[in-house]
């Protein structure tokens, strides 16, 4: 009798243990939920990531701030995946408007890690932008992974406020949402949009830089969010640098980032998964270079043609590293970076253009390295872009042009040092 009750408590015991970890691995989220968060579950000895830049975890707070002109919701609809060790994964940080959000449904279940979105919302845009989440969090086939990973922060203009703001992340998921209405940001009129109406510019790098900061892993990609990566990039890349720490280049004082190839498809063509399904889309001609069309100084990688000849391989690995001067020097690329280089310069604008490139004009001049990944790749949201000529856009380039070349060019001369091979 006393042997069965000790065999009924050790089992007991286990039970009770296996239970314990199952709760602590999927956050007790509900069984429609049960999404694994934790990408690298290593401790931190084990972690060379956070022992190698002796990161510092982040609070996973929400908060309310000025930048300028701009008010500033940080972490306002946070994910379930709670606070994360800054050296757990990798965080895909991007912006948008409401009607951007259409691309998390592709985007989220091939990156399968934290992302960090900064929404645009002056006027009665943040409304929609809030009905738009709520939708994206509840309505959707992978609902429950945009849960998991997406926290959204929202801004706006000081001049353009919304009448009614939600104080915090408890009032603005009590936002009414429909999962039997179409999505509120498909198929929107752009001139019903308030930013539209009001005549408002785009704060691109204003956006790019509120998810850069919030970002609570010590690795980010920066990306658009219109651009989705190949199928487990994040663990691939982690997986790289678990085999040889040397890759990230702490010890020799060169800074460095990982450039992803990236490319457009055909409207009708499959989103590739890996590097050889792009290769039959290259080949079959579906697929081209990023912004081939429209700019493929822009985008073309170190050693193209090569690359995209190279068999794909078992683990990923840099291909070649180069620098952002001769061929490249008009590249502006996308990458993994520690989130120290340059932030982009917020007098930018969407409409004005090189607001991306002057940010790798920065990093050329503070001589980066840029160590392109064998088998990593980018893919836009489907569709061939062609050049559409749009006179607000050449008007704002124009002026923009002259802000570089007479303001900006000068300054960062003066704070980055001066390079000739470099060019804004």
């Amino acid at each position: 009798m006393f042997r069965k009750s000790e065999t009924l408590k050790s089992i007991l015991v286990v039970i009770l243990f296996y239970l314990f970890f199952y709760v602590l691995i999927f956050h007790s989220t509900p069984s429609s939920e049960l999404v694994p968060v934790v990408i690298n579950n290593s401790n931190d000895r084990e972690n060379p990531i956070k022992s190698i830049f002796a990161c510092e975890d982040k609070s996973f707070e929400s908060k309310i701030s000025q930048n300028g002109e701009y008010w500033i919701f940080t972490n306002y609809i946070r994910a379930n995946h709670g606070p994360l060790s800054c050296g757990q994964t990798i965080t895909y940080t991007t912006h948008g408007d409401y009607t951007f959000l259409e691309n998390l449904e592709v985007l989220v279940p091939r990156w399968r890690a934290p992302i960090s979105f900064a929404i645009h919302a002056p006027g009665y845009d943040f409304a929609k932008a809030l009905e738009s989440i709520q939708y994206v969090r509840n309505c959707l086939k992978d609902s429950s992974l945009i849960r998991s990973y997406v926290t959204f922060h929202l801004y706006f203009n000081q001049d353009h406020m919304p009448n009614d703001i939600p104080f915090n992340e408890t009032e603005a998921l009590n936002t009414p949402y429909y999962c039997s209405m179409p999505p509120p940001y498909k198929d929107v009129i752009p001139d019903s949009m308030y930013k539209k109406k009001q005549k408002l510019f785009y704060p691109i790098n204003v956006g790019r830089n509120i998810a850069r900061k919030a970002a609570l892993t010590h690795l980010i990609l920066a990306s658009d969010v219109e651009l989705y990566p190949s199928l487990g990039f994040v663990e691939q890349f982690l997986d790289m640098v678990m085999r040889d720490p040397s890759v990230l280049g702490v010890d020799d004082d060169k800074p460095r980032v990982f450039p992803l190839a990236t490319f457009e498809i055909d409207e009708q063509a499959t989103i590739p998964d890996t590097k050889k399904e792009l290769q039959k889309l290259l080949k079959e001609r579906k697929a081209i270079s990023f912004h081939l069309k429209v700019c493929f100084e822009c985008h073309s990688i170190p050693k193209l043609a090569a690359w995209i000849k190279a068999n794909e391989t078992n683990q990923l690995n840099v291909f070649t590293v180069g620098k952002r001067y001769d061929k490249q020097a008009s590249w502006e690329p996308f990458y993994v970076s520690d989130n120290r280089e340059p932030f982009f310069d917020e007098r930018f604008t969407w409409e004005g253009k090189k607001n991306k490139r002057i940010q790798a004009y920065a990093m050329c001049l503070l001589d980066y390295e840029f160590h392109v990944l064998n088998n990593a790749f980018l893919i836009h949201k489907p569709g061939i872009k062609i050049y559409k000529y749009n006179t607000l856009r050449v008007e704002q380039t124009a002026l923009m042009n002259k802000l570089v070349n007479n303001t900006i060019i000068p300054e960062y001369k003066k704070i980055y040092g001066n390079r000739k091979k470099c060019l804004p």
